[in-house]
């Protein structure tokens, strides 16, 4: 910018010819990064942890679930909010049946897609929502439920019950296009194992069950339909899974007598 005199002595002050457009260009960059972060850039719930992510590491994470102490591999774990370790109200894991290990590049497609056939594991570690055991719930809430309460035996060592069908202007049970497969698990417990319908509009039928690991927190997990034979097995599995990721206070150690 340069000064000068006009008639009369009046100042005349000549701006740079450069500001006009250089405040154009940083106009236009700030609505150009504005843009692109509102297509392209996280979100809330990615700044928070809350979207579902696969890890590769394997070092352990630990959480702590209504006071118990667990330490999953953070391949096994599904959000990244969990891999910050600390106390939850809930844990997500997932692993691969039959092996049950965590996530790798190579099986990206049995862990992120949701395949008919695909062989993941959800597992979710939560605070106890009821105060009913499962063998409480199948006698109270689902047993009343069903059709014939005598139930069809099955194959693979199960009673099948299913459900009054929906109609209209009645209050559904809630378990609509699902069926409830009864048994007993490894520890001689009762075993309620509920299995979506295999029908057209169910893309990709799941069968899940939900027990208590203790009295304050419960475990759930959910499998794909076509594995439901292997319900025993996989059943065990998920017991060992978590049994092997739960940490145990360790004992204190006994201070040395001295000899008399």
């Amino acid at each position: 910018m340069s000064n000068g005199y006009g008639f009369g002595g009046e100042e005349i002050k000549q701006e740079s010819s450069w500001r006009y457009p250089l405040g154009i260009f940083v106009a236009t960059l700030v609505l150009c990064a504005i843009f692109l972060y509102y297509y392209v850039g996280p979100s809330v719930d990615e700044f928070s942890g809350n979207v579902p992510s696969p890890a590769i590491s394997e070092e352990p994470v630990r959480v702590t679930v209504g006071g118990t102490a667990f330490a999953p591999a953070a391949n096994h774990t599904v959000y990244p909010r969990a891999r910050r370790g600390g106390e939850r109200d809930e844990l997500s894991l997932y692993a691969l049946w039959p092996t049950m290990n965590g996530y790798t590049p190579a099986q990206r497609r049995e862990f992120v897609e949701n395949a008919p056939d695909a062989r993941r594991i959800d597992i979710t570690i939560a605070r106890r929502g009821s105060p009913f055991t499962e063998e409480q719930r199948f006698e109270t809430l689902y047993l009343p439920q069903t059709v014939d309460q005598r139930g069809v035996r099955t194959p693979y060592q199960l009673t099948k019950f299913t459900f009054r069908e929906q109609r209209a202007n009645v209050p559904t049970s809630g378990y609509a296009d699902t069926e409830l497969f009864v048994g007993a698990d490894e520890t001689g417990g009762l075993l309620a194992l509920f299995c979506f319908e295999e029908r057209d509009y169910i893309a990709s039928p799941e069968c899940w069950r939900e027990y208590e690991h203790n009295d304050e927190i419960e475990v759930s997990y959910r499998f794909k339909r076509p594995y439901l034979p292997e319900w025993r097995a996989i059943d065990s599995a998920v017991r060992a899974f978590i049994a092997d990721i739960e940490e145990t206070a360790p004992v204190a150690a006994q201070a040395p007598q001295r000899a008399p």
